[in-house]
């Protein structure tokens, strides 16, 4: 009788103590569910990466800096609510400061260097709600969600990638961008730069009026044959427009001169084409560069001698290539490549990236693929360096973390430094053709320019809280095709890639002064310490690992020793 009496208390008590741990466990799970949730929500984190670099001891990696949240706060925030007042004012929509990583949430988590990026992007989402907000795309799966921040209908955006847009205004960006190498051959990162990197984006975006780029018209330039690069430029950013630069004022806003395929030579010293209100083309164009401004130059095999340009490109490291016959005559030297080549006489020749130096810079995003984009250069004259400036060679040297040898052009005077850079060649099997025969052959070490840069540097304090980096650029391109209606239009070559990079590099950048980068802290290895912290790390495991076996154990004695003597 006891005995029945007592089954239904225990099957009572078993119901009980399943119900109880059952309940339990959902109750942690919820908990454990909401508390991620709210944490993630708010950013509740423990940033515990104090000591993880050298830079600025007591500043965590992870967590930003006081001066980066002033900066957005102070420059780029009332801009933001600036434009959205005249948007309300017009009963628009306002616009918000989207942050686009091309990658899911759980991925850009896992990829240290992405992670990084985006917690300091998501302070800026906490700290301004509303004016920054940040997306994760798969684009993998959906590529058309970045179809419009695509150059080209061929181009590609990757998951390594990083969007960041305003309005109609937009810059894709690689991880890469936001962190420092010890130089453009290196793989190696040793310091985390995205606070000023960001920062500089965000100003870019936010300014108020676009730059102006300016199309010269008084030298014959075929601007009527160039509405692809018109548009092009407008797309990087710039407003278009045309001028006359020996008689009209460059605009206040000018940040950009180009000339396509002139056919006179500009007004200057020892010219004497001058007439009533003209003005030194050339004396114009320097004062333009000395403000730190651009200059973009388009020629090929059949542009004629420019001899007073031309004087004054020589002074940027500059040389249209040229042999002089036995009367003196000068012809331009055309560049023809029977091997890497798209036509089947070679005089349409694919252009060489190269990979090191400061002008492997301007296509380092195109070169990260499996396959880079082709470049051509139809009917290309070679683009030599002057003889001004001295060749400078940097040899291998993997103790610093360069691994090929390369040279760059520089020159010294009166102090101002400027630097010559490749960015395209021909390939080591081309040739230069003049009065119709062969004139020289490429080696491996003496190719032909088909793309240089020049540039001279400055540094410029705006207040006491922005610098701008306002170096000089004169780029110049040995081919007026290779910017044409039909190439650009054309999803087979890389031209436009190409051109929308440059362009973005010769853009003034505004640089925050005071956000330093992080450098991360190389760790030499002490044995002593070492010994005592795995040591350390043992005794903690075996303890924590045994603490929960030695509870069970003792509350299963106590309660059988009751169970028994009741």
């Amino acid at each position: 009788m006891n005995q029945e009496s007592n089954t239904p208390r225990k099957s009572t008590r078993r119901a009980l103590g399943v119900a109880i741990t059952v309940a339990v466990i959902a109750v942690v799970l919820a908990v454990n569910v909401l508390f991620s949730f709210i944490a993630d929500r708010f950013m509740w984190q423990v940033d515990e990466t104090t000591n993880k670099y050298t830079s600025r001891p007591g500043v965590s990696m992870y967590t930003p800096t006081e001066n980066f949240l002033n900066v957005i706060r102070d420059y780029a925030i009332p801009m933001v609510q600036e434009l959205n007042a005249t948007r309300a004012e017009k009963g628009e929509e306002p616009l918000t400061i989207n942050v686009k990583f091309c990658s899911e949430r759980d991925k850009v988590y896992g990829a240290d260097k992405l992670r990084m990026i985006q917690y300091s992007v998501l302070a800026l989402q906490k700290e301004f709600p509303g004016a920054v907000r940040v997306e994760y795309l798969n684009i993998e799966k959906n590529p058309s969600q970045v179809q419009k921040y695509k150059a080209t209908s061929s181009s590609n955006i990757y998951p390594h990638q990083i969007i960041f847009e305003f309005g109609t205004e937009y810059r894709v960006c690689s991880y890469d961008y936001f962190y420092l190498k010890n130089d453009s051959t290196s793989n190696e990162h040793w310091a985390y730069n995205g606070e000023q990197k960001i920062a500089s984006l965000l100003l870019a975006l936010t300014r108020a009026d676009s730059p102006i780029a300016a199309f010269i018209t008084n030298h014959g330039e075929a601007v009527e044959d160039c509405e692809s690069l018109r548009n092009l430029v407008h797309r990087a950013g710039f407003d278009v427009v045309t001028i006359d630069l020996s008689r009209d004022e460059i605009p206040a806003d000018c940040r950009l001169l180009i000339s396509y395929d002139p056919q006179t030579d500009f007004l200057g010293m020892g010219n004497t084409a001058f007439t009533e209100g003209d003005q030194s083309e050339i004396d114009r164009l320097d004062e333009f560069l000395d403000q730190a401004y651009s200059f973009m130059l388009f020629v090929d095999a059949d542009t004629p001698e420019l001899p007073v340009l031309e004087e004054y490109l020589e002074e940027w490291g500059i040389a249209v290539s040229r042999a002089e016959n036995a009367e003196g005559e000068l012809d331009n030297l055309l560049i023809r490549d029977q091997v890497s080549k798209l036509d089947k006489d070679g005089y349409v020749p694919m252009g060489e990236y190269v990979t090191t130096g400061g002008g492997a810079s301007i296509t380092e995003d195109m070169r990260k693929v499996a396959y880079p984009a082709k470049v051509v250069f139809p009917n290309a004259v070679a683009i030599g360096m002057s003889d001004s400036y001295k060749k400078t060679h940097v040899v291998p040297d993997d103790t610093n973390g360069v691994t090929e040898a390369y040279t760059y052009g520089a020159y010294y005077r009166n102090g101002v430094s400027r630097y010559f850079h490749d960015v395209f060649t021909t390939s080591a099997n081309a040739s230069v053709e003049a009065f119709g025969k062969q004139y020289q052959v490429a080696t491996d070490l003496n190719r032909f320019n088909l793309m240089t840069l020049s540039l001279e540097s400055r540094t410029v304090m705006e207040t006491n809280y922005l610098s701008t980096q306002e170096p000089s650029y004169v780029a110049v391109f040995g081919s007026t095709e290779f910017a044409s209606d039909t190439i650009l239009d054309s999803a087979a070559y890389g031209n436009t890639d190409v051109l929308t990079a440059t362009l973005r590099h010769m853009g003034r950048e505004v640089m925050p002064a005071n956000l330093e980068f992080k450098a991360f802290k190389v760790y030499t290895v002490d044995t002593e310490a070492y010994t005592v912290n795995v040591r350390s790390m043992i005794g903690t495991t075996v303890f924590m690992t045994l603490l929960p076996i030695t509870l069970c154990i003792a509350i299963g004695v106590v309660i059988g020793v009751k169970r028994k003597y009741r």
